[in-house]
């Protein structure tokens, strides 16, 4: 038998008895508990288990109504059956509007059975169906919460990408609320210049997956920033497309990240151009000085100036300023020569005023428009460093400091230079500027990689990070003081160099006629400046000029002997380090002999080579008299 609890509202034993015969008939073992009034009946309801309530119709101050009422109070749902001997249709009919099962007769119980088996069915139903919607309200709000916390946006579009949904953080994206975004386009929230490319990528009904695209976007308040958007089709049960499923993610700080990237890549490129442009003047500027210095010489041979004609006098004048300004092109490609070189791991005596002057003469095009320097330059030992790295530091200061004037200045606005010591005896650099100034909140990042307050374009955020790591990598400090409207002061503080004992060097003796004529080699694959070689050098010395190391390889072979070699470091075919080399195998008293010319010595295998042969070195363009002197002393010897 099929066990029952059944609760009973009934005044009377024997009716109930009548009832448990009833239902032992139809199958049911009943474990059961009568009750009749509203106390009762809350004590019963609040122990539970009942699967069952049998009510009579008529009990003395308790009407059933009353009981369904405590029963939807309860909250159990629970088949309500009542049963009475005399009731009038309109009676059973309100019974059963108020929410009663069934309605039956006690002299006519042959429903009893079939009906109690139907209205359990129907609560087990009505139980699962519970069960379940309870499962998917926790599940729709167990990925709702999932939804509304994730760190992208989520777009659900219908087939015209028009917005069926947007969580919280899609709606923050974009300024808005997501109740606002109901209905309207994909397209309405992009910025003008790429709508049209969006029209053009965005084709969901075409059936095909779409790969993630960038497009800018633009906010409520006008702002704009990039996000790469991930949209998948949405099917229903007949496979139909009905709409899509966008995953948003904000990607403008990883866009800027990639522009800067770039921009520092680009310079690194340009710091690498000024090298080899560097050691491509050199050459062509070693003929002009070299050429210069002789014509002047010419002219002092033909007597002293006022012994010359006016046109002579004025071709003097012509000669010196053609010398002077080819001077300063040359002190500039050295210059550019310090700041492209990356020997990073190459330290010894620094003059800071030296690379602070180098550095001035960089920056005077970005400077002298802005600003005059104030030199305070107090007298200071030599810092231990790289002179190409402390120049790399300084020119990004005084750019800054320039950069921070204002251009349409009504006063005259100065930039200072300092140099001076500590109380822990370091060398501290001090540039200081008349501009702005900045906010603490400002200086609290100034050394962050890639924050820059400066617009897109002029700055990359790089520059103070990279002098804060250079300065940090010498041992030294960097600081940064400022206040909004009373300018920047920046102070680098450097150890100074390791003092080493001198010894004093013999005077170098000046120039003289040589007693004995020698024989030059000259290697360089630059005519030009084998001409000047015989010009300069012809005078005192038997000059032979060659365009191919692999020529005067020989030459020497055939027995050719020369008292010097000056040979071009760097050249095609057959490098300057190679002829060494082949020279030191086959003819080392020649290899001694040998000087190097170079343009600019811009790799790191050439550097180390000069370090280890130790042969003397000549740099384009030539300081003629020492290299006159280099020669008399290897003839001499």
């Amino acid at each position: 038998m099929r066990p029952l609890r059944a609760l009973f509202i009934e005044d009377s034993e024997d009716d109930v008895l009548l009832l448990l015969r009833e239902l032992a008939r139809c199958g049911y073992a009943v474990t059961h508990e009568r009750v009749e009034t509203a106390a009762g009946l809350r004590k019963a309801l609040a122990r539970g288990g009942w699967e069952l309530v049998l009510a009579d119709y008529h009990l003395p101050g308790f009407s059933p109504l009353e009981a369904l009422a405590l029963l939807k109070e309860s909250g159990q749902d629970l088949p309500f059956l009542l049963i009475s001997g005399a009731v009038g249709e309109e009676s059973a009919v309100d019974a059963l509007k108020a929410g009663a099962h069934d309605f039956l007769v006690k002299g006519r119980l042959a429903r009893l059975g079939p009906a109690i088996e139907r209205e359990l069915r129907e609560a087990q139903m009505r139980a699962e169906r519970r069960l379940a919607e309870e499962a998917l309200r926790a599940s729709e709000a167990r990925y709702r919460r999932i939804v509304e916390t994730a760190q992208e946006g989520v777009w659900v579009v219908d087939r015209e990408l028009c917005t069926t949904f947007v969580n919280r953080r899609l709606a923050a994206m974009l300024g808005t609320t997501a109740e606002a975004m109901l209905g309207t386009s994909i397209f309405d929230y992009l910025d003008d210049a790429w709508k049209q490319v969006a029209r053009r990528q965005l084709h969901l009904d075409l059936g095909t997956e779409l790969a993630p695209c960038d497009f800018k976007y633009r906010r409520a308040d006008g702002g704009t920033f990039w996000a790469s958007l991930s949209i998948s089709r949405i099917l229903d049960e007949a496979g139909e497309f009905v709409g899509g499923l966008a995953m948003v993610t904000d990607v403008t700080e990883q866009r800027n990240l990639q522009a800067q990237l770039m921009t520092a890549d680009r310079m690194a490129s340009v710091g690498i151009l000024a090298a080899g442009v560097a050691h491509e003047l050199n050459t062509p500027l070693a003929a002009v000085v070299g050429n210069l210095d002789l014509a002047q010489q010419a002219l002092q041979r033909l007597g002293p100036s006022s012994a010359l004609t006016t046109d002579a006098a004025e071709l003097v004048d012509e000669l010196r300023d053609a010398r002077d300004a080819a001077e300063r092109m040359r002190q500039i490609v050295r210059d550019l020569r310090v700041f492209s070189r990356a020997e990073e791991d190459e330290r010894g005596p620094v003059d800071v005023v030296e690379v602070l002057e180098s550095t001035l003469r960089v920056a005077w095009s970005e400077l002298r428009h802005r600003a005059h320097v104030v030199r305070e330059y107090r007298k200071v030992p030599a810092v231990g460093g790289n002179a190409g790295r402390l120049g790399q530091v300084f020119l990004n200061l005084i750019v800054n400091a320039t950069q921070a004037l204002p251009e349409d200045a009504t006063r005259s606005l100065a930039i200072t230079l300092g140099t001076g010591l500590d109380g822990q005896g370091r060398v501290v650099v001090t540039v200081r500027d008349d501009g702005a100034g900045m906010s603490q909140e400002v200086l609290d990042r100034i050394f962050t990689p890639f924050y820059t307050t400066k617009p897109v374009g002029v700055g990359t955020g790089l520059g103070l990070y990279i002098c804060q790591r250079i300065v940090s990598a010498l041992g030294g400090e960097i600081a940064v003081e400022s206040q909004e409207g009373r300018g920047t002061t920046v102070r680098v503080a450097l150890q100074p160099a390791v003092a080493v004992a001198a010894v004093a060097a013999p005077p170098t003796p000046e120039p003289r006629e040589t007693a004995r004529r020698g024989r030059i080699l000259v290697v360089d694959d630059e005519p030009v400046i084998l001409s000047v070689m015989r010009r300069y050098l012809g005078r005192q010395h038997e000059v032979v000029g060659l365009t191919s190391a692999r020529e005067a390889l020989e030459l020497l072979a055939s027995g050719a002997r020369f008292d010097v070699i000056l040979c071009d470091l760097m050249m095609p075919e057959m490098t300057g380090m190679q002829f060494h080399a082949e020279l030191a195998r086959t003819a080392s008293d020649a290899a001694e002999r040998t000087i190097f010319m170079s343009g600019g010595t811009t790799t790191q295998t050439a550097r180390a080579f000069l370090q280890q042969v130790g042969n003397a070195q000549v740099d384009k363009p030539f300081d003629l008299p020492l290299l006159q002197r280099l020669v008399a002393e290897r003839v001499r010897g």
